[in-house]
């Protein structure tokens, strides 16, 4: 690719060029042209700023802020990249099943989602399922269930409040001694 200097002096008139026997043109797009180079360069490395494998260290807290995830430069850039990775990712499984079987399950959690749609039979519905209630206090549309949340964990119930899809309602069986009855609780 050629230097800025030459392709701005093969864009002049060639009675310029030829009238610069003193090579004084020349000498000015000399001047010119490697800050029009350094100018092409930078533009030419803007789209690898925007990629998190590419960027430098320095501009990590820029696309962490971009996406929501914060940043902190006295820890190692490597899982904050991967964290920044991740987000995106997060934020398109925010209130699906998957989403919320993921982010359970790095905090530990071992039990079950329930679809409550998914455990009734429907027989002889016609396009209506959205308006019908279905029986049972947790078998209606809109309504799924999380075993084994343990009352007292914060950070699984966060989670959850954070996944929560909207025009939908929650229940939670929380793990209780053998000795006590299960009871459910209402979101």
């Amino acid at each position: 690719m050629p230097t800025w200097t030459e392709r701005l002096w093969e864009l002049l008139p060639d009675g310029y060029r030829l009238d610069d026997s003193r090579h004084d043109l020349h000498a000015l797009l000399a001047i010119i042209g490697p800050s029009l180079d350094e100018i092409t360069d930078r533009i030419l490395a803007l789209p690898s700023l925007a990629a998190v494998e590419t960027c430098p260290p320095d501009f990590l807290p820029f696309l962490a802020g971009l996406v929501g995830v914060t940043y902190d430069p006295t820890l190692d850039p490597a899982p904050q990249r991967r964290a920044i990775r991740e987000a995106l990712e997060r934020y398109r499984r925010l209130g699906t099943l998957a989403g919320v079987q993921r982010d359970l399950q790095a905090l530990g959690w071992q039990g079950a989602i329930i679809e409550s749609h998914r455990q009734v039979l429907r027989l002889g519905t016609r396009g209506r399922l959205n308006r019908q209630k279905l029986p049972g206090a947790h078998y209606n549309l809109g309504i799924y269930g999380v075993t084994g949340v343990p009352a007292t964990d914060q950070a699984i119930l966060q989670v959850l409040e954070q996944h929560h899809p909207a025009g939908t309602r929650r229940w939670t069986e929380h793990d209780v001694p053998a000795c006590q009855v299960g009871h459910l609780v209402r979101r």
